[in-house]
């Protein structure tokens, strides 16, 4: 696949924003750099441009085999009994009530955690993708 924007960047594919919802965050940086959302009835996979981050806006979002899928919702249980709920939101796209547990627990977590790297939008087809600067535009100052 294509590494270049406009191959994943399919106009066709734009949604907006409103019709995704977070459900984990598992990479942050400034913002959001990948995990799972809800669209469209189902949970995806999402992230951003390497070369966006710090400012990333752009996101883009890829369908999980269920195999996948199950293995991303354990990664999030994990998160969410070792080091917190902070990253996590409901099916509405609310954040959970924050719970968060010790030092000594989330170091354990991070420790055994392997660093297989963040997912690419060229990594498989793009399901949608939409850019967040759109809201900004729409609301304005």
């Amino acid at each position: 696949m294509s590494n270049h924007r406009s191959a994943v960047l399919v106009p066709s594919l734009e949604v907006d924003p409103a019709e995704v919802r977070w459900h984990f965050i598992a990479d942050y940086h400034d913002g959001p750099i990948s995990g799972l959302a809800f669209f469209r009835g189902r949970i995806c996979r999402f992230c951003c441009f390497p070369e966006d981050i710090p400012g990333q806006h752009v996101y883009v979002l890829h369908d999980l085999t269920p195999e996948e899928l199950a293995e991303e919702l354990r990664d999030k249980k994990a998160f969410e009994e070792s080091v917190g709920t902070h990253w996590s939101f409901d099916e509405e796209g609310q954040p959970l009530p924050v719970v968060m547990w010790s030092a000594e627990a989330a170091k354990r977590y991070y420790e055994e955690q392997s660093l297989a790297g963040s997912p690419r939008p060229s990594d498989r087809p793009a399901v949608a993708w939409f850019d967040t600067c759109a809201v900004f535009r729409a609301t304005g100052p």
